[in-house]
């Protein structure tokens, strides 16, 4: 947000410099990012007479004109066209700097020059080159009257000033305006401040019978103040006006829409002026639709509204849109004669959903959307109408329509000097908090020697809570004044829950086994939503944000096909990613909300080239099992691979499961979805819910250390050839379930299909190992086991050791 410094200076008298404002109001909250200087005095720029004006004898665009300046006469090439002899001109003498920007963003500095083999001391200057303007078809022509040498300064009303770029946040809108952010520095400084002048009419008079003015939507438009003003002539604003708009980036239209701009950015109150000879059957009605309008803004556009924006209608048809922008059909022209001004006060949820679902902002809709001061409407609407008749040498109708179906009163709250110092380690007595709080227009009563009443005003929403009235004490006394305390009490912390030590540990392990972590946002469209979901388990959004952030995300996969997707696209060659975050799916006795059930997912994720070409191997992709054996290392890392069970569900999906508890799948995507994402690899996913694997963790017993074994493991090898249908993970819970508590592990090291062991048939290869504790194992102790696990494998499933 821009504020001028000379517009401050109109509130408030300023002695200090533009960088000590600037560090007062960051110090106050205020945060100021930037300062730009803007205009110019122009010293240097002289007043001067044209004597002669010849062609350039090297040059044909080119004119040598000989300048009287008041005490000497100067030769100054000029390429303008209009240059003339007799002419009275503003001429730049060398060494001026003139607010022109080169290329390397220094200013221009007038040098005596030779131009074409001519000697040139200075320069003509056209109104662009002064700054005053972007005219440059010509010099600027001056008064025939002017003395030579007189200083341009005092010829030209010339602005300068010093603009703050403000980082304003959400919570302050009451420093939307010069006057709110002027408050904040008269009372960091304890100076007066100024008030802005107020005249007005009462609510009745002659204008009741002009207009009529009706909320039939009370609970998003609390109050809407009418004024009329007529006899007016529209015309160009006067200087004034115009520099204080432009000084903040605005552009001048006229006396009447500046008027309005100036309030605004004076005020903090949004206004709009109607032409009121354009407005039907002479009724204001506010009010909203049921179904989506057409309107077209004064920017031109036509906008499909969607229902239950809020219009501003006269008896026909919708004027404006409410709170945002006014409409085409009843706009400000050079033909007004009668303006009706707007000052309303709406409710800041429903503008902020109009402006957001037609991606316009305003600096109207910026303010209501941060809640203005409900109670200041009738005054922004009186100094409005004032200004208007002045500019525009109209006259006000007797009058003012104010309807007022919500009212706001002040929040009253209480303030403990002895919390005040408690909470900012201070010594603070109750004279000088009271004074503190005063200057921010804070009503203070004493109730007893430790607790004093405050009334807040309304133009401060942001103050709610007792403490919230402490850090105004404390941002206007200044932080950097709180001495240090005497000593620092060290607190021991609190033990970090379990729950962040898991998910900890989780990212830990997932990145020692090469995975990059990404983020991915929690919303995505409509449209991809369905692909990772049953529409009946997908949860929209009432009010979303944008056409790309309507639902919830039941699943990790968009984001990572997206990160997937992105980084192909910038050339890389091989990703290897995980990310840790929460999905939701309708369904289930819900975790939070009831029939919402959200849970905390782990998925990991590898697509592209796992070995890059190499004059020693070959290029080689990512495959199901490079995944598939990282999922592995990462159960390991949490204690659980002795518990996990794998099983398939078809040839591109493996479920995972403890017990009867499934924990997620790993699964090759498939070829349509990752197409769809512009994917020419291959991409295999594994995602698992954290939430179901932190509740089996929370049930184990605690980790016991034990001894390095005294003694070696004992490894058997054996291949068994079973049909192409069995699974080899059925295979390997039957191991486990018959080769007593030696076995330590089970390995496939060996998977074959051939003609050598028959059709429909395959060979896989496990290594088992055995180990106790209290002795070294032989051949004869492990035998009787392996023979005890054939036979259960072949009546289980007709396997047979390969010859």
């Amino acid at each position: 947000m821009k504020i001028s410094y000379n517009w401050l200076k109109d509130y408030i008298d300023l002695d200090i410099t533009p960088r000590e404002v600037a560090d007062k109001l960051t110090y106050a909250g205020l945060e100021v990012e930037e300062i730009e200087h803007i205009g110019s005095k122009l010293e240097g720029v002289i007043v001067g007479k044209v004597l002669t004006c010849v062609d350039h004898p090297n040059a044909d665009r080119l004119k040598l004109c000989k300048v009287d300046l008041g005490d000497k006469v100067r030769q100054i090439v000029c390429g303008a066209p209009n240059v003339a002899a007799g002419q009275t001109v503003p001429v730049a003498t060398v060494g001026t700097e003139l607010p022109v920007e080169l290329d390397n963003g220094k200013k221009l500095v007038l040098r005596k020059a030779k131009i074409r083999g001519q000697v040139s001391e200075g320069m003509i200057c056209a109104e662009d080159e002064l700054g005053l303007s972007e005219n440059h078809e010509g010099i600027m022509v001056l008064d025939d009257n002017l003395k030579t040498g007189t200083p341009f300064s005092e010829v030209q009303d010339l602005y300068e000033d010093y603009i703050f770029e403000i980082a304003l946040t959400p919570n302050r809108p009451d420093a939307t305006s010069h006057y709110g952010v002027a408050r904040d520095l008269s009372a960091v400084l304890d100076k007066p401040l100024k008030q802005i002048p107020e005249k007005g009419s009462k609510n009745n008079g002659d204008i009741g019978k002009r207009i009529s003015i009706e909320i039939k939507s009370p609970e998003k438009c609390h109050r809407y103040v009418g004024k009329i003003i007529e006899n007016i002539t529209v015309k160009e604003s006067p200087q004034w006006l115009k520099n204080k708009l432009m000084a903040i980036g605005l552009r001048p239209i006229n006396n009447i829409v500046d008027a309005t701009n100036f309030v605004l950015h004076e005020m903090g109150q949004p206004l709009h002026a109607f032409d009121y000879n354009l407005l039907s059957d002479k009724k204001i009605i506010v009010q909203d639709y049921d179904k989506d309008v057409r309107f077209t803004t004064l920017d031109d556009v036509e906008h499909t509204v969607p229902a239950g924006s809020l219009f501003i209608c006269d008896g026909q048809k919708p004027v404006a849109l409410a709170g945002v922008m006014g409409g085409q059909n009843s706009e400000i022209n050079n033909e007004t004669t009668t303006v009706l001004l707007e000052s309303a006060y709406f409710e800041p949820v429903g503008i902020r959903k109009t402006s957001k679902r037609l991606g316009l902002q305003t600096d109207a809709s910026y303010r209501f959307e941060r809640g203005i001061d409900p109670n200041i409407t009738l005054k922004a609407a009186n100094r409005c109408a004032n200004l208007i008749a002045r500019l525009g040498d109209g006259i006000i109708v007797k009058g003012t329509i104010d309807v007022h179906p919500v009212q706001t009163k002040p929040i009253v709250l209480d303030l403990r000097v002895s919390f005040v110092n408690k909470l900012l380690g201070t010594k603070f007595d109750r004279a000088l908090i009271k004074n503190i709080l005063n200057r921010l227009e804070i009503d203070v009563e004493a109730k007893n020697d430790d607790v004093l009443k405050c009334t807040v005003p309304t133009f401060r929403p942001d103050i709610e809570r007792e403490v919230d009235l402490v850090e105004e004490v404390a941002r206007i006394y200044d932080y950097n004044k709180i001495p240090a305390p005497e000593f620092v009490r060290y607190i021991t912390p609190s033990p970090v829950p379990y729950h962040e030590t898991f998910l900890n540990k989780v990212k830990e392990s997932v990145k020692s086994l090469g995975f990059k972590e990404i983020y991915s946002n929690s919303l995505m469209p409509e449209q991809a939503s369905r692909k990772f979901a049953d529409e009946k388990e997908i949860i929209s959004t009432l009010n979303p944000i944008s056409k790309d952030q309507t639902d919830l995300r039941p699943s990790l996969a968009y984001g990572f096909l997206r990160s997937v997707a992105y980084n192909f696209n910038r050339s890389a060659l091989s990703v290897r990613f995980f990310e840790v975050g929460h999905v939701f799916r309708k369904g289930g006795k819900g975790t939070i909300i009831k029939g919402i059930d959200e849970e905390t997912h782990l998925l990991m994720g590898l697509s592209g080239q796992k070995h890059f070409e190499h004059w020693k191997e070959e290029n080689a992709s990512y495959t199901v099992f490079d995944l598939k054996s990282a999922v592995n290392g990462f159960f390991e890392l949490l204690g659980l691979d002795d518990k996990i069970r794998s099983k398939k569900i078809n040839d591109n999906r493996l479920a995972y499961y403890i017990g009867k508890i499934k924990l997620g799948n790993l699964y090759r995507a498939e070829e349509s979805l990752v197409k769809s994402y512009d994917i020419d690899e291959s991409v295999f996913i594994a995602e698992f819910s954290l939430t179901a694997i932190e509740k089996l963790l929370e049930k184990q017993p605690p980790l016991v250390y034990e001894e390095i074994p005294k003694y070696p493991s004992f490894e058997y090898d054996i291949a068994l050839v079973v049909d192409k249908t069995v699974s080899a993970g059925n295979i390997m819970d039957d191991i486990r379930k018959n080769a007593g508590s030696l076995l330590l592990r089970i390995d496939i090291f060996d998977v074959y299909e051939g003609k050598s062991i028959g059709e429909n048939k395959k060979s896989i290869a496990f290594r088992l190992s055995f180990r106790d504790k209290s002795k070294t194992l032989t051949i004869s102790n492990v035998e009787p086991i392996i023979n005890k696990i054939l036979k259960i494998l072949n009546k289980n499933y007709s396997a047979n050791l390969r010859s």
